[in-house]
């Protein structure tokens, strides 16, 4: 009853609106089990109950006359169904075996049968094709699977070698096999220290016989640094840790304090220091804000 609250419906309004909801859900209730016939059917009224679609006095095939005709009926259609099934899967799928549950079952060759046409020369010719056929198949599979073994069936069958036999061309000459063995020794050794600069984290793997020497300490290295220039370049290494660390520190404010090593280390308060500047209006006008701007974010938290 607030002066800002909003108005109140009036009786029929509200019950509108009421009526309006309650068919809106009835509608989602009904698409709901339109689209989802799998979910089962939930009711909060304990006398509810329902009947059978099939077994209704109003429903086909329920006349004690026309019951048994309406089964015959629909057994046959079945059936018919059935057989019409397993001739589709016969077509399709000729590479099945025939399976039959009457053992008395028998066949005939559908070639051999006392009815046959006549064995021809056009038959000849055919028999002539399917070997023709067979034959350029194995040859094809030889050509395109060299890798599978020779097979044959012939225990007196020999071969020849084809690089030794008397027309094979001739060998390559001692100079020219030596050559040949040294581009294969550089590309092999080409080809290791290209996988040893792409794949550094590989093992080393030397000869058990093999040694080395230092690099830094061998008769041609380079003469070391002196006293001060090893001094020198100590202190320009901690130098440049040192500003390392302050870029660090600069860039993300957010790290902790490490604390240091040494236990007598001691630090001061840089608001409550003797030389920190007095606050002054600016310091009460900025506590107030802050204070009103808290208050704001619990009126708008509560809100």
């Amino acid at each position: 009853d607030r002066a800002s609250a909003p108005e109140t419906l009036s009786r029929d309004e509200a019950e509108e609106r009421a009526q309006i909801l309650q068919d809106a859900a009835a509608l989602k209730q009904l698409a709901v089990d339109y689209l989802h016939p799998e979910l089962p059917v939930v009711t909060t009224d304990p006398n509810a109950c329902g009947r059978n679609y099939f077994s209704r006095p109003s429903a086909e095939g329920n006349d004690e006359n026309q019951d048994e005709e309406w089964e015959q009926e629909r057994a046959s259609i079945l059936q018919d169904m059935q057989q019409m099934k397993q001739l589709a899967v016969d077509y399709l799928q000729p590479e099945l075996p025939v399976t039959t549950t009457d053992p008395t079952a028998c066949g005939r060759n559908y070639y051999s049968r006392y009815s046959a046409e006549e064995y021809d020369e056009k038959d000849e010719e055919r028999d002539l094709i399917l070997q023709e056929m067979e034959q350029l198949k194995k040859l094809a599979v030889d050509y395109l699977q060299p890798e599978l073994p020779v097979q044959t069936t012939d225990g007196f069958a020999t071969a020849r070698n084809y690089f030794s036999r008397f027309s094979a061309e001739e060998q390559e000459e001692e100079e020219m096999m030596d050559d040949r063995e040294d581009v294969l020794e550089d590309a092999m050794a080409l080809k290791k220290l290209a996988m040893d600069f792409l794949q550094p984290e590989r093992p080393i793997v030397v000869d058990a016989l093999a040694s080395s020497r230092n690099y830094f300490d061998r008769a041609s290295a380079e003469p070391t640094m002196d006293y001060e220039e090893a001094v020198e370049r100590a202190r320009i290494l901690e130098d440049a840790v040192a500003m390392k660390q302050l870029a660090v520190d600069y860039m993300h404010p957010e790290l902790p304090v490490v604390v240091t090593s040494d236990a007598f280390a001691c630090g001061r308060n840089y608001f409550t220091r003797p030389s920190a500047p007095e606050q002054d209006q600016e310091m009460e006008e900025r506590d107030m804000i802050l204070q009103e701007m808290a208050q704001f974010k619990q009126l708008a938290v509560d809100y």
